[in-house]
């Protein structure tokens, strides 16, 4: 391998653990005491079928509000343990070390800079960036040809079905990254399923990986 693709949101920043936060906040405001399990599971994807299973709910409302949270938020964002320390370590070795994310740039740029990853990217795409995000190849592939990489040399990193999927369609070798505290947003059998070249638990562990 001499190029790694990090995904963002529950791979490098707890920022779904911030959406959750926002999420429950706004349904309480809307005088909706929901369980973590069920908006974990129901609001974070599909939102057409949420505003049919939840007829009661303004999401549209819910959605802007546990947007704002997390944007407001993201200076005291938490990082998954040695996320940092690994793609700095990675990078020093001579990794060409990439980000592909599914948030928008505004949300992306604010979380890089508020922890210091701006500078430590050789390309970063964000999903308001691409015609297709992921599952789709299309941000990979954009990557690829903005570092001058290819596919069978590269490896992404991510928390998500559509990371894997993404990955596989793109010819890249995939890692899941699946650390306890995902639990609540991830079914981590159905995610092995998508039979994933690698699979860790905490992040220091790419290193192993890659070496």
């Amino acid at each position: 391998m001499k190029n790694i693709i990090f995904d963002w949101d529950g791979t490098l920043g707890m920022t779904l653990h911030l959406w959750l936060d926002g999420y429950r906040a706004g349904l309480l405001d809307q005088g909706h005491d929901i369980h973590d399990t069920i908006i974990a599971n129901n609001f974070f994807y599909g939102h057409d079928e949420v505003a049919h299973q939840f007829p009661d709910v303004d999401f549209l409302s819910l959605r802007i509000f546990a947007r704002a949270h997390t944007h407001d938020n993201l200076d005291n964002l938490t990082l998954y343990d040695s996320a940092k320390e690994t793609v700095i370590t990675l990078r020093d070795e001579g990794f060409d070390v990439s980000l592909v994310s599914s948030s928008p740039r505004l949300l992306l740029d604010k979380g890089l800079f508020a922890h210091g990853f701006q500078s430590l990217f050789t390309s970063v795409v964000a999903g308001d960036e691409v015609a297709n995000r992921k599952p789709d190849p299309e941000p990979f592939l954009k990557t690829l040809h903005n570092i001058g990489g290819h596919a069978e040399e590269t490896i992404v990193v991510g928390d998500a079905e559509v990371d894997i999927l993404a990955g596989k369609a793109a010819g890249l070798k995939t890692c899941l990254f699946t650390p306890e505290v995902n639990g609540l947003f991830h079914d981590f059998d159905e995610l092995h399923s998508h039979e994933p070249d690698h699979q860790i638990t905490h992040m220091a562990d790419l290193l192993k990986v890659v070496a």
